[in-house]
């Protein structure tokens, strides 16, 4: 998987060049990553259900009425209120079957694909009802398998029919999320590997460790983002650096956007057919690692060709976002 993510880096340097060219200067600098674009639709809670339905009946009647449950019995927590905490979430209530999701609806096209995300975890649960206790979840790796792949479904449908400024914001959204996944991920990777190697034989200091730094982000980002503002002190405000239990702490974030957005290219490939094999491996994922699992669904996430068609979907998603004014 980093050997493909290594492989593509200049698509993704393409994708900041483009989104340089859209705001009118040179180059990206380090504050511009995330920098929104394009014209952004407000949506009100019932046209948002309402959307939430449609697509995710488009891909499965036992999506769509399982999202039906969700919205009809309120299990969301959906609007934002003073005392409420921030972010999103999702969880499983096994005595009753059912799941709990938090999260703060704003109208954005952003919360929308937040709402996907979560009902993509509560279906990942449904999968697996019924299950003992200890068959069910999944690591690290699997877990956000359901959530980011509703995710994908429902920006791609979204993407069919949208103005071009609505188009440029959803794929600004998608695009921003995969290069922070992939590009910014696989630095973090080469810091981390960097700083247990050189501390098998000394102390660092914090000026060695922003050098560090600043060479994982020039071996990812290059020249795509101007390197007088990278960020060497990103070491220092990341929690998951410090812990001892946590070593390589982001690895799953790449891998399970880019395992899901796989699975969605297969989808794309085999339709319908797909679909149950699809729920299959949803209610196996605590039931085997991530490599023999996949391998029963006939997927060989060991070669590079498996995370090349991942990749190949955010190809075409640079090209489409290149093309728009």
């Amino acid at each position: 998987m980093l050997g493909a993510i290594r492989a593509t880096l200049p698509l993704f340097h393409r994708y900041l060049r483009a989104k340089a060219r859209k705001l009118g200067l040179p180059r990206l600098r380090w504050w511009d990553l995330f920098a929104p674009l394009g014209a952004h639709r407000s949506f009100g809670w019932a046209e948002a259900r309402q959307f939430i339905l449609e697509k995710f009946g488009s891909f499965s009647a036992q999506l769509g009425a399982f999202a039906q449950r969700a919205f009809d019995e309120q299990w969301i927590d959906a609007g934002p209120r003073d005392g409420k905490r921030g972010g999103a979430f999702c969880m499983p209530v096994l005595g009753v079957e059912e799941s709990r999701v938090l999260m703060n609806f704003d109208g954005s096209f952003d919360q929308v694909s937040t709402l996907a995300h979560e009902l993509g975890h509560a279906f990942h649960n449904e999968c697996q009802r019924g299950l003992a206790p200890l068959l069910r979840g999944a690591p690290s790796t699997l877990a956000e398998t359901a959530s980011i792949f509703c995710e994908t479904l429902v920006a791609e449908a979204t993407l069919v029919g949208a103005a071009p400024g609505e188009q440029l914001a959803i794929l600004e959204t998608q695009l921003c999320g995969a290069t922070q996944v992939c590009v910014d991920i696989l630095s973090r990777f080469l810091f981390e590997s960097a700083v247990l190697g050189r501390r098998a034989t000394s102390e660092l200091s914090a000026d060695e460790l922003c050098e560090l730094m600043r060479d994982a982000q020039s071996q990812t980002y290059g020249d795509a983002v101007e390197p007088s503002t990278y960020h060497p002190y990103m070491w220092l405000w990341k929690p998951h650096y410090y812990s001892y239990t946590g070593n390589f702490y982001n690895f799953p974030y790449a891998f399970g956007h880019l395992f899901s957005v796989g699975l969605y290219a297969i989808y794309r490939r085999e339709g319908d057919s797909f679909v149950p094999r699809y729920c299959e491996l949803l209610r196996a994922t605590a039931q085997a690692d991530a490599a023999p699992l996949a391998a029963r669904f006939g997927i060989d996430i060991r070669h590079a060709d498996f995370w090349m068609s991942s990749l190949a979907i955010v190809e075409q998603q640079v090209a489409r976002f290149e093309s728009l004014a």
